[in-house]
């Protein structure tokens, strides 16, 4: 009866040590307020897409095609500003106007006209250990054809 007892003793002890284990790690990866005020930034096919939170609540999202060897931007597709905020590890992206280029082309930023978008968009975050690689998460609806979750942008 003995040896019964012990080896179900560790194994339960070894398995409360696991849960906890890795309910720390997730807490760390994507818990509290996560900050992610500056810019964040991934590279796209035909160009640039780049998040700026900013400390006074407001965001501005940037599609844009940049040189190459300088880094400055020749031309914006789209673009999308508005307020944020940050709750636990969900983003609510919200009051959004967004603009485009109507010609789906990168141009000036003058170019850009007024379109129909989404006002709200919400998203669960988490910031790695480094705090240079932030994730967002989405649930795609049924039937869409959308985007591999999470987008995974960098610190700029």
């Amino acid at each position: 009866m003995r040896k019964i007892f012990i080896p179900a003793s560790v194994f339960s002890l070894l398995a409360v040590v696991l849960v906890l284990t890795f309910s720390a790690c997730k807490k760390d990866a994507a818990g509290g307020n996560v900050n992610i005020t500056g810019e964040w930034a991934k590279a796209q096919f035909q160009g640039l897409e780049k998040y700026a939170f900013k400390s006074d609540g407001t965001v501005e999202y940037n599609i844009m095609a940049t040189d190459s060897v300088t880094k400055r931007v020749i031309g914006y597709r789209y673009k999308s500003v508005g307020k944020y905020s940050v709750n636990n590890a969900e983003l609510t992206m919200y009051d959004l106007k967004t603009f485009s280029n109507i010609n789906n082309n990168f141009g000036p930023v003058a170019e850009l006209v007024p379109v129909d978008g989404q006002k709200t968009i919400t998203y669960t975050i988490s910031v790695n250990s480094q705090k240079n690689k932030l994730s967002l998460f989405f649930t795609c609806p049924a039937n869409a054809d959308c985007v591999p979750s999470p987008m995974i942008y960098y610190k700029q």
